[in-house]
C-alpha cells in the first residue's frame, strides 16, 4: 500500500505541472488509463474491507495473500503508467520549446487546452458521440467551433484551479442544473466522499467550506442567500457546467437509460429502476431524487450496493429501510431526512465508518436504540420529530462518542444534560425539553464547549408558554454565531449584548414585557433577527432601534398578535435592511414613519395584512404609500382572504399577492 501511495504522490507532482502537455492526445490516452487503474484499486480495496470483515483466523490470512497480489499488479500497472508519463514529459518539454520559438498565439494554445481538459474528462461513451458529432455538417461544426470558442476563458479558469478545487467543483455538478444545494449538506457530503484534502490541525468540514468559498469568490459556484431563512445553497456556474463531466448519470423515469458500468455516483428520481442495474454497476454514491413511495423489502438491491459511501434518500417516502443496510459496511452518510420511517433498522450499528447521519422528520420516530452508541466515527447526528414536538431520546452513553461535531434535536431528560459536557468538540447543538431539573447539568456542559458556533435551546411545552429557564452564572460560548431560544423568558440574557461573534438570532415566543431590541441592536455583527412572538408590546417606538443600531443587520423577522402600531424609526437606523417581515401582526395598523429612509430594503412582506391597512399602502391616493414607495418588492395575504380560506378549512394559504 505505501509503494502505491509512494507512486501516486510521483504522479501527482506530475499533475501540478501538467500545462505543457494538455494540448497533447496522448496526456489524454495516459489520464484516462490512469483513471480506470484507480477506479480498479478502489475496487480491490473496498472488496478486501468486506472480506476481511466476514472472515476470521485463517481464512484472512488467505485473504491478505489474495490481497497482496492484487495490489503487485496495480503496482505494475502504475510503473507502466509512470513511466509513460515520464516519457510524455520529456517529449512535451522538447516540443514546449519548439513551441516557443515558433510564437504560437496565446489564444490557440487555450483553445488547445480546451480540447484536452474535455476529451480527459468525457466518458468513453462521450468519446463515441464526439466522433460521431465530427460528421456533421459544415453548418454545425461553426457552431460548435462558437460555442466551444465562448467557453475558453472558463476553461483556461478551471484549468488552473488545484486538484482538490476540481474536484469540489466537478462533484457540485452531479447535482441537476438550477438545483440549490445546501451548503451544509454539501460540505457534509464533501468529508463523506474523501474529497477534502487534508490540513494539520484543520478540521475536515472547515477545509470544506474554505474550498466552497474560495470558488464562490471565484464566480465558479453561485451563492443563494434566501432571506426567508431557507439557508444557504449553491449551484455551479452554468459555463462550467458545458465542460465539465464525471463518471454519473441522471436517471428520468420517463425514458429508457442505460448506466455505464464505471459510473461512481447516480441521481435517480426512480430507484425500482435502478436497483435492476446496480450489481454490474458497484456505485459508490446513490441520490433518490424526488417522491417514491418504497415499502417493500427489495427496493434496493444491496449485493450491488455494498461499495457505497453515500445513500442520500432525503424527500422521499420510504416506509421502512430494509435490515440489509448494516452490511453497507463503507457507508459515509446515510440521509433520511423526511421520510416515513418508524424505526432504524437493528443492525445500525455495523455502519462504522458512518460520518452523517440525518433523520429529521421521520414519521414516528421517537427515540434511538444503543446500536448509536457503536458508530464510533459518527460526526453529524442531526435529528427533529415530526410529531409532537419534542426532542428524540438517546441513551445514556452518548458521550463515547468522542467525534461528533453535530447533535440537534435531542431530548435533554435523563441522563443526557450531564453526558453532553464530554462533548466538547461539538460545533453545533440543538437540546429539547430543557426544563428546571435538567437545566444546571446542561448549562454546565454547553459552557466547555469553546468550539460552539451554534445552539438552539427550547424549553417543554414552548408552544404552550413552557418556560425556558436560563441561569444567571450561564453564558454561551463567546464565538457563538447561531443562537436559537424557544420559550417563555422571564428578561432578556444580559450577555447577548456582547455576543460580537452573533451573526443570527432567533427569540421564540419568549413573550418578554420589555423590548429586547434595547439590549441586541449593539450586537455587533447581527445579520438576523427573528422575534417569533418574543415581545408583548403593543407599541414599538423610536426606541426599538437607534441611529446606527444594528449596523450590520439584513433580515428582521416579527411575529406578534398584540402588536398594533410601530410609530417611528430613527433616520439612520437599519442601515444595511434587506427584507423585513410581519408575520401573524393581526392588529398591525401602522408602518414605522422613518420607513422610508431605509433605502436599502428590498422585499417587505405581511401576512397577513389588515384590509384598511391595505388601503392606506395604495399606490393610488394610500396616505402611508410614501412610506413603501421605494421598496422594489412587496408581497401580502389580505387578513379577509386568510379568514375564508380558514373558515373553509383549506390547509394550503393561497399564493401570496405581489407588488
Amino acid at each position: 500500500m505505501e509503494m502505491v501511495k509512494g507512486t501516486i504522490k510521483e504522479i501527482g507532482c506530475f499533475y501540478e505541472d501538467r500545462g505543457n502537455t494538455e494540448g497533447d492526445a496522448a496526456f489524454s490516452r495516459w489520464e484516462t488509463e490512469l483513471k480506470n487503474l484507480f477506479d480498479d484499486f478502489d475496487d480491490h480495496v473496498d472488496e478486501f474491507v468486506i472480506q476481511m470483515d466476514q472472515q476470521q483466523g485463517s481464512d484472512r490470512l488467505g485473504l491478505m495473500d489474495c490481497f497482496r497480489t492484487d495490489l503487485q499488479k496495480i503496482e505494475s500497472r502504475l510503473a507502466e503508467t509512470t513511466h509513460k508519463m515520464k516519457e510524455l514529459k520529456n517529449s512535451s518539454t522538447t516540443a514546449g520549446g519548439m513551441r516557443e520559438k515558433s510564437d504560437i498565439k496565446e489564444q490557440a494554445h487555450g483553445e488547445e487546452e480546451v480540447q484536452t481538459e474535455v476529451d480527459s474528462i468525457a466518458s468513453e461513451a462521450e468519446k463515441e458521440e464526439n466522433e460521431g458529432n465530427r460528421e456533421q455538417s459544415d453548418g454545425d461544426k461553426e457552431g460548435q467551433t462558437s460555442v466551444e470558442s465562448s467557453s475558453v476563458p472558463f476553461r483556461l479558469k478551471y484549468n488552473s484551479l488545484p486538484y482538490y478545487l476540481r474536484s469540489c467543483l466537478m462533484y457540485c455538478c452531479i447535482f441537476p442544473e438550477n438545483y440549490g444545494i445546501a451548503k451544509g449538506r454539501l460540505i457534509r457530503l464533501l468529508v463523506a466522499e474523501g474529497l477534502i484534502q487534508e490540513k494539520a490541525g484543520h478540521i475536515a468540514e472547515d477545509v470544506a467550506e474554505e474550498n466552497i468559498n474560495d470558488l464562490v469568490s471565484q464566480g465558479m459556484l453561485l451563492v443563494n442567500d434566501d432571506l426567508r431563512d431557507n439557508g444557504t445553497k449553491v449551484t455551479v456556474f452554468s459555463p462550467y457546467r458545458v465542460f465539465l463531466r464525471d463518471s454519473y448519470i441522471t436517471a428520468h423515469p420517463d425514458s429508457e437509460f442505460s448506466i455505464p458500468r464505471k459510473a461512481r455516483r447516480i441521481l435517480t428520481p426512480d430507484m425500482t429502476k435502478v436497483a435492476e442495474s446496480l450489481s454490474n454497476i458497484q456505485p459508490r454514491s446513490l441520490f433518490l431524487f424526488g417522491k417514491q413511495e418504497l415499502s417493500g423489502e427489495n427496493w434496493l438491491n444491496f449485493e450491488g450496493a455494498k461499495f457505497l459511501r453515500v445513500l442520500d434518500l432525503e424527500d422521499a417516502k420510504i416506509r421502512r429501510l430494509p435490515d440489509e443496510v448494516g452490511d453497507l459496511i463503507h457507508l459515509a452518510y446515510l440521509g433520511l431526512k423526511n421520510n416515513d420511517i418508524n424505526e432504524l433498522p437493528d443492525r445500525l450499528g455495523n455502519l462504522r465508518a458512518l460520518q452523517s447521519l440525518d433523520i429529521r422528520w421521520c414519521g414516528d420516530l421517537t427515540e434511538l436504540s444503543t446500536e448509536i452508541l457503536k458508530l464510533v466515527r459518527l460526526r453529524h447526528l442531526k435529528m427533529f420529530k415530526r410529531r409532537n414536538v419534542s426532542g428524540m431520546k438517546l441513551s445514556g452513553g452518548i458521550g463515547t462518542l468522542g467525534s461528533l461535531l453535530t447533535l440537534t434535536g435531542v431530548h435533554a431528560g435523563g441522563e443526557i444534560a450531564g453526558e453532553l459536557g464530554k462533548l466538547t468538540q461539538l460545533r453545533r447543538l440543538g437540546v429539547m425539553d430543557v426544563a428546571e431539573e435538567n437545566a444546571n447539568e446542561l448549562y454546565a456542559s454547553i459552557m466547555v464547549m469553546q468550539g460552539l458556533l451554534s445552539l438552539s435551546l427550547e424549553a417543554k411545552h414552548t408552544f404552550d408558554q413552557g418556560h425556558l429557564v436560563l441561569r444567571d452564572s450561564f453564558s454561551p460560548p463567546s464565538i457563538l454565531r447561531k443562537l436559537r431560544l424557544e420559550g417563555r423568558l422571564e428578561k432578556t440574557p444580559s450577555w447577548l449584548g456582547s455576543m460580537e461573534s452573533l451573526t443570527k438570532l432567533r427569540l421564540g415566543f419568549s413573550h418578554l414585557s420589555e423590548n429586547p431590541t434595547l439590549v441586541l441592536q449593539v450586537v455587533p455583527n447581527l445579520e438576523k433577527l427573528t422575534l417569533w412572538h418574543a415581545y408583548d408590546g403593543r407599541r414599538l417606538g423610536k426606541d426599538f432601534c437607534k441611529a446606527g443600531g444594528f449596523p450590520k443587520l439584513e433580515v428582521l423577522v416579527i411575529a406578534s398578535r398584540v402588536l398594533e402600531e410601530w410609530t417611528e424609526l430613527e433616520e439612520g437606523a437599519l442601515p444595511r435592511l434587506k427584507y423585513l417581515h410581519f408575520h401573524s401582526c393581526l392588529n398591525l395598523r401602522m408602518l414605522p414613519e422613518g420607513l422610508q429612509f431605509v433605502t436599502t430594503v428590498e422585499e417587505l412582506v405581511l401576512l397577513p395584512l389588515l384590509d384598511e391597512h391595505e388601503e392606506r399602502l395604495k399606490p393610488d391616493g394610500g396616505v402611508e404609500n410614501y412610506k413603501v414607495r421605494n421598496i422594489p418588492k412587496i408581497t401580502f395575504i389580505p387578513a379577509s382572504v386568510v379568514a375564508s380560506r380558514f373558515n373553509e378549512r383549506f390547509s394550503t394559504p393561497p399564493n401570496p399577492s405581489n407588488r
